[in-house]
């Protein structure tokens, strides 16, 4: 279950299809975040594309499917507006915050999240961040924030290699019934941005668009389907 935001999380994010061969341990520990009935804090941070914010959506939908109230929060989106709709989330069981970077130059921001950590915590609640940076490089002026962003366990999460996107694509394709080829999807791996949220979500595209045409999804399918649509 989800706090009633206008916030998609994507139906491919989950913990499964994430490839993450240098940290095994990184997957389990968020896996066990997902579900423990304890108060716990992680924060991941790595340069864009890294596949934090599947994470984090997948964290969402595995404490769902314990039937958990969980809330994803990208402040790059929310941000902009007043940091008082914060009140109130402390009710979720995990919350995952995204973008932390945003906050370097909003202070009010910054102690809106801090006093959410602290509702959290005392209520025996999870949260989970993400940012592009480490919590002492994040330039934010409350210090009491960084020290809580930094009080559980910090993982980098590096961008997988190409090998590894294609790896993950044709997993997920599995996942979904599909037969994905080496040359398709090294066509979408080449033409289409390489964040995997976005990879997977032209594969599900594909998807339906195979299940109405009944149609393998080759590289003039793909064309076909994204006919005017495709990246330059």
């Amino acid at each position: 279950m989800q706090l009633p935001l206008a916030i998609q999380i994507s139906e491919a994010a989950s913990l499964e299809n994430f490839l993450c061969p240098s940290d095994d341990f990184l997957i389990a520990s968020l896996r066990q975040l997902a579900v423990e009935d304890s108060r716990a804090v992680t924060y991941l941070w790595g340069a864009s594309g890294s596949g934090k914010t599947h994470l984090l959506q997948a964290v969402c939908r595995q404490a769902g499917l314990s039937n958990q109230l969980s809330a994803y929060l990208p402040l790059a989106e929310l941000s902009t507006y007043p940091p008082t709709m914060l009140e109130g989330m402390e009710s979720a069981a995990v919350i995952c915050v995204d973008d932390v970077q945003m906050l370097h130059a909003k202070p009010e921001w910054q102690q809106a999240l801090f006093n959410l950590f602290n509702r959290v915590y005392e209520q025996g609640g999870r949260m989970l961040f993400a940012a592009t940076a480490s919590p002492t490089e994040l330039d934010l002026s409350l210090a009491d924030l960084v020290s809580r962003l930094q009080s559980g366990p910090v993982f980098q999460v590096s961008v997988l290699s190409d090998e590894l996107k294609l790896e993950a694509l044709q997993l997920r394709a599995r996942q979904r019934g599909l037969v994905l080829e080496q040359e398709p999807a090294k066509y979408l791996l080449n033409r289409f941005p390489r964040d995997l949220n976005a990879l997977f979500e032209v594969l599900d595209k594909l998807d339906q668009a195979s299940l109405i045409k009944q149609r393998r999804i080759t590289i003039p399918f793909i064309r076909e389907v994204f006919a005017g649509r495709m990246p330059t």
